[in-house]
């Protein structure tokens, strides 16, 4: 497929290996499906230019999502290079994309509809020893102000409203699951997102990744189940006990008498006997330092007759790996430099709409009530206003929400799981995780503090207004993805 598109019109770049881009695209896509299993084979960057300046056009202010769409389910039976060149054809249906959990067949949860995550049911490529190898393509979706619906059948029997830019579909998720399989527990955060996008321009094709998925090879970031009660998690380690335990039975443990309370407890990454991890360039070595430079652990041999034993490299700054390792865990509780704390400023914003939402809400029963009293006529039109507006707020109080639990899930993956990786491949995922956390600020939208809430009354012959500060009357949509308000029939005559 990379090699037909990059003959026809010179769209498919290969992704060096063991570069910051690869390794992004590799913890995204362990991320996603929630495993180490899976290993990135080839992977090709197929932004059309065209395609990338629509895109950018449209989606100005947006909110932007990452979605992975299995190759061989692209919709509408169209195929990769008529996509990289064109852009999906949406039709009136419009084209479904899903946001987090991806389950491979045998990965934990596969099966379970959607509750667990999107199924992947599409067929794989054969390998030997059982492996098998996918080809999917990560695309960049402007989402925007979305439209809460039920089904996908809802959103073919509807037009989108026009304050809107996609519909979401609720997904109900399961996450108290527990693997049966081997010793351990897999994450139990569970995201499910779907959107339905209706303008080819609001979805970018960004990279065709081939990853390989071998069920039979050991999973890392499956957690140990706790000693005492052997269903939860272990995240703490006693080395008195010389046991794990999950969060309540360490306090149930530790909490029987002053001996078992002076026990000292360290997080389960940290217990100790646990080797720092194989270089990645020497796989019989054991990594014992970091390079600051390269970004990536080394061992004795790689000082001696590998990648740092001559030339500029050898000179590179170098720290303990453990060192290193620490500093990385520290890192990782606090904020991006420069940048705000996104979750503060999404649960900001959550509780400003919070209180918008009971103003409209207030304010409408209180015009609901006036409107009665004169004109009882009046009454259906006025509830219909104050849902509107209160469906507005609520529809960007759900997206911030949703941005929440999003960055939940992949903080959650990097606490819980990430951190028990071995030094040197934990300091790799580190990398990618705070690329992805930049990315994820990049890509959300920029629109400011939440609009003021259109101020309802009645006045005098029960002329009933709704509008925004600032909105035009010759322009009252404004830029669409900015300042949008609500529909036309939002100008009541008495």
């Amino acid at each position: 497929l990379a090699m037909e598109l990059a003959s026809t019109q010179n769209v498919a770049v290969p992704v060096p290996r063991r570069t910051a881009e690869w390794g992004w695209l590799e913890y995204l896509l362990q991320a996603s499906i929630q495993t180490t299993k899976v290993r990135m084979r080839a992977a090709w960057s197929v932004a059309n230019k065209r395609l990338a300046v629509e895109c950018a056009q449209r989606c100005r202010g947006l909110l932007q999502l990452h979605a992975w769409v299995p190759v061989s389910e692209l919709p509408n039976g169209e195929t990769v290079q008529e996509i990289c060149h064109n852009g999906f054809s949406v039709g009136h249906a419009g084209v479904s994309f899903h946001i987090g959990n991806v389950r491979l067949p045998g990965t934990h949860g596969y099966g379970r509809e959607a509750r667990m995550g999107r199924n992947v049911r599409s067929r794989s490529r054969g390998l030997p020893q059982g492996r098998r190898l996918y080809e999917f393509l990560l695309c960049r979706v402007g989402v925007g102000r979305s439209y809460l619906i039920e089904s996908q059948q809802h959103a073919e029997a509807m037009e989108l409203p026009p304050e809107y830019d996609s519909f979401f579909i609720r997904h109900e998720t399961s996450s108290n699951s527990i693997d049966d399989d081997n010793f351990g527990v897999y994450p139990r955060h569970i995201l499910h997102h779907e959107y339905i996008v209706r303008d080819a321009s609001q979805a970018l094709p960004v990279y065709l990744v081939h990853f390989e998925f071998d069920p039979e090879e050991e999973e890392k970031i499956a957690l140990p189940l706790c000693d005492n009660c052997g269903v939860q998690a272990a995240k703490l380690y006693c080395e008195a006990d010389n046991a794990s335990f999950c969060p309540a039975c360490d306090t149930k443990v530790h909490s029987v008498n002053p001996i078992a309370r002076n026990h000292t407890r360290v997080e389960i990454n940290r217990r100790p006997g646990r080797l720092p991890g194989e270089c990645p360039e020497h796989a019989h070595a054991q990594a014992d330092e970091y390079c600051m430079e390269c970004k990536l652990p080394i061992c004795p041999d790689c000082r001696a007759i590998g990648s740092h034993s001559a030339g500029e490299a050898s000179k590179h700054k170098r720290v303990p790996l453990q060192e290193a390792y620490d500093h990385a865990l520290r890192a990782e509780r606090q904020s991006l430099p420069g940048r705000p704390d996104r979750q503060a400023i999404e649960q900001r914003l959550v509780a400003q709409l919070d209180t918008k939402l009971i103003m409209v809400q207030e304010t409408g029963r209180h015009v609901e009530d006036e409107i009665y009293n004169s004109v009882q006529r009046a009454v259906k039109e006025a509830q219909e206003l104050a849902e509107d507006q209160a469906n507005l707020h609520l529809a960007d109080e759900l997206e911030a929400k949703r941005q929440l639990e999003q960055a939940a899930w992949f903080e959650s993956f990097l606490e819980d799981h990430v951190k028990s990786l071995p030094p040197e491949e934990f300091l790799e995922s580190w990398l990618q995780h705070v690329a992805i956390r930049e990315e994820l600020v990049w890509l959300a939208a920029t629109n400011g503090d939440p609009q003021d809430a259109a101020t309802l009354r009645v006045d005098g012959s029960i002329r009933l207004t709704a509008g925004e500060a600032g909105r035009s009357i010759n322009d009252p949509w404004g830029d669409r993805g900015k300042n949008r308000g609500i529909s036309p029939r939002a100008i009541l005559h008495g």
